[in-house]
């Protein structure tokens, strides 16, 4: 991991709230004050319990669009993405999904 990715803050995703779960969440606050053998164990248990739920959410259909944050637009476009992907990003590749941006605008354009 590099330095530029390392200082960044680690923000939740709107995929994040979906499977969100109290108790985990309670679990994953504990984590700092239990013994080291108690957090690796219970790391894997909240990990497992998120693949579980992630599972379950898409056979339930709940996930089956994934258009979280766009208000019934049915077709997002790349410059949509990029900016919901920006925030996450690293300095660096926040000035390439910029450059690609403009790329994109300058392609519509022209179009």
């Amino acid at each position: 991991m590099s330095e530029d990715q390392g200082n960044q803050d680690c923000r939740a995703t709107e995929f994040d709230y979906l499977l969100a779960d109290p108790h985990m969440q309670m679990l994953k606050a504990a984590l700092p004050y239990m013994p080291s053998s108690r957090q690796r164990f219970c790391s894997m248990l909240i990990q497992i319990q998120q693949i579980q739920r992630t599972r379950s959410l898409f056979q339930d259909g709940q996930l089956s669009t994934m258009e979280l944050a766009r208000s019934g637009n049915k077709t997002a476009s790349p410059i949509e993405m990029l900016q919901a992907i920006k925030p996450y990003a690293s300095q660096r590749e926040r000035e390439l999904i910029e450059m690609l941006e403009n790329l994109q605008i300058m392609m519509q354009a022209i179009s």
